[in-house]
């Protein structure tokens, strides 16, 4: 009896090993930042991740340099979602959102909104709407939105300003969906995010050392609910190098969360 139980809980164990998801079993969506494309900064890793046999999904987003902004930040969240449901189709166990810049500030916000993901990363995360500089440069543009939306103009599309790593751009939009990327109150403060996920979550957050507009560790990382595999890492890179630069690093804290 006692050799049957031992031999049962061997064969359990290796069961449960078996059992555990395996590279093409874990689902990645990366996403591009502000004005990007999933060709740009963040092709490199998102093929990297594709060699090393993951699930990955790399969609032109609503803050992409051909749609930005013709939709919010709250209906992004539901493309998000489709994303997810997508690679769970495919055969994902395990599904991690991440992104790069304004990427990375929705990866963070859709945390925050919806969770049920096994990880999030936030590589060079970005668009700080409740900071003063975007108050400083963007107020009157948030001021002027908001006094359409007041009118009753809130859906016909006009021209607004936008930072983009410092430099002031043009864009068009919706008063209201402008004020869903840059309200001070609204769902694209990451501070905010980081501390609403909906459950402790895994979260990987890069920064580049030579990142002018990085935000600093206790601004956001230290804001999420704690978890074991969370890591706040910095590599030698400016802004737009650091999904290629932070390559071996993504890798490995996937790789983390299938041990």
């Amino acid at each position: 009896m006692r050799c049957a139980a031992i031999l049962f809980v061997l064969i359990t164990a290796l069961a449960g090993h078996g059992a555990r998801a395996g590279n093409n079993e874990l689902g990645v969506l990366m996403m591009h930042g502000k004005g990007g494309s999933p060709e740009g900064y963040i092709s490199e890793l998102v093929a990297a991740l594709r060699a090393k046999g993951y699930l990955v999904s790399a969609p032109a987003l609503p803050w992409s340099k051909e749609r930005i902004y013709d939709a919010s930040y709250e209906d992004a969240m539901g493309e998000i979602d489709r994303e997810v449901q997508s690679l769970r189709g495919k055969g994902a166990k395990l599904v991690v959102v991440g992104g790069h810049s304004l990427g990375a500030n929705a990866a963070l916000g859709y945390g925050a909104l919806r969770g049920g993901v096994d990880g999030i990363i936030a590589l060079a995360a970005a668009h700080s709407p409740e900071s003063p500089n975007y108050a400083k440069r963007l107020g009157g543009e948030v001021s002027r939105a908001r006094s359409l939306v007041a009118s009753g103009k809130g859906k016909d599309r006009q021209r607004f300003s936008d930072l983009n790593q410092g430099t002031l751009v043009e864009v068009m939009a919706s008063a209201e969906v402008y004020l869903s990327w840059m309200a001070p109150e609204g769902h694209a403060v990451m501070p905010r995010s980081a501390a609403s996920f909906k459950a402790p979550t895994p979260l990987l957050f890069v920064n580049g050392l030579a990142d002018r507009t990085a935000s600093g560790k206790e601004a956001i990382f230290d804001k999420a609910p704690p978890h074991p595999k969370s890591r706040f890492v910095t590599v030698g890179s400016d802004h737009f190098g650091v999904p290629s630069v932070a390559i071996g690093e993504v890798t490995a804290w996937l790789d983390s969360l299938l041990q």
